[in-house]
């Protein structure tokens, strides 16, 4: 017999080399068998984390379901005890997709369509880590997305998002904590909106005669309606002799809210008055908003002779604020109409009091 080590000659039974002290048995490490239905645990050198943790199949049927491989028997057997622990075995390995799926089921019946749309397209920037295990997902990896935004509109909705994923994970006890919570907004320099000015609206006024997309982009001006509420209109949402029409979407406080038309203005009903005898029973304006984007907005500029720089069609809802309050439009009226949610309850009120007050308003827009 000799050393497994050194190769000299050993006492017959010895334990160890008297010439190099090497132990001369492998001496595996000695594990306690686990319990029927408690799940296995296994040691696979293919992996680079060797071992592998198995739900027990007797408890949840359908086959043994893999948890994952790790580093030690001791990582494994802490993930299966956590597993056991919680007794959620279709989301212990719940990976963030899942729980987007599951937020998405929840959340999506109580927002608008705009809302949904917006969620579902911000989505795509967690497509990194959407396969990635729920459980492991920190602070950081949310981070990380929420930092490579280019505005704060997104940054902030993808923090939500995370927030809102997050606080699903914790109620389903897939995650301890909610990781969301703890991301940092970037800070974004905030740009100045632009909006028509007084030469340029006259420029539209002066081609509006033989051109729809400036008579478009003017009522847009002096509504405040938004692309989307704009290409929704049909002939029934106008009522011409009451001097209102009705529309809006986005928000509860947006959506079928009135829109009093500026009195002062009478070609803004002649308009609309012409754009329903051609829509018919139809859409006023039955067109994309990226078609609208591409067609209209910018034939409108061109055609009066404005330098698009900075212009949007959203502008025309930030002019016919500033004009608005030019004006002296009250701050709760001009809320109401232009359809955001921050007015109080008291002016919440009916509306035939709401049309009559809310059109007196209007009286002070001029062109």
């Amino acid at each position: 017999m000799t050393c497994i080590k050194c190769r000299a000659e050993l006492p017959k039974g010895a334990l160890y080399c008297p010439a190099c002290g090497k132990k001369q048995t492998a001496g595996r490490a000695k594990y306690h068998k686990r319990e029927h239905g408690s799940g296995t645990i296994c040691k696979d050198t293919r992996y680079k984390k060797p071992w592998v943790a198995h739900a027990p199949a007797s408890k949840y049927g359908g086959g043994r379901q893999y948890l994952g491989c790790y580093a030690t028997r001791k990582e494994a057997a802490a993930a299966l005890e956590e597993y056991i622990k919680h007794g959620r075995p279709e989301l212990y390995s719940a990976t963030l997709a899942d729980v987007y799926r599951l937020w998405t089921e929840k959340h999506f019946p109580t927002v608008s369509e705009a809302a949904e749309k917006l969620y579902s397209s911000m989505w795509k920037r967690f497509a990194g880590i959407a396969g990635a295990p729920m459980r492991e997902l920190r602070t950081a990896h949310f981070q990380e997305i929420v930092s490579s935004a280019t505005s704060k509109s997104a940054a902030d909705t993808l923090k939500a998002m995370a927030v809102m994923m997050c606080r699903v994970a914790c109620e389903n006890d897939i995650t301890a904590k909610n990781y969301g919570e703890f991301i940092v907004v970037p800070k974004f320099e905030k740009k100045e909106k632009r909006i028509f000015s007084g030469s340029e609206i006259a420029a539209l006024w002066a081609s509006s005669s033989g051109s729809d997309p400036c008579r478009i982009v003017l009522f847009m001006i002096y509504t405040g309606l938004r692309i989307g509420e704009l290409l929704k209109l049909t002939a029934a949402d106008v009522h011409l002799s009451e001097g209102y029409l009705v529309g809006g979407e986005k928000t509860a406080a947006g959506k079928n809210r009135v829109v009093p038309l500026p009195p002062m203005i009478p070609e803004l009903g002649e308009f609309l008055r012409s754009w329903c005898e051609r829509a018919g029973e139809g859409r006023l304006f039955p067109m994309s908003p990226g078609r609208f984007r591409s067609d209209v907005f910018p034939v409108a500029l061109a055609t009066a002779g404005i330098q698009p720089d900075g212009l949007t069609p959203h502008s025309t809802r930030h002019t016919f604020a500033s004009l608005s309050s030019s004006a002296g439009v009250k701050p709760e009226s001009l809320q109401r109409i232009i359809g955001h949610a921050s007015y109080t309850t008291t002016a919440d009120v009916y509306i035939h009091h709401d049309l009559e007050g809310l059109i007196e308003e209007m009286r002070k827009l001029r062109r």
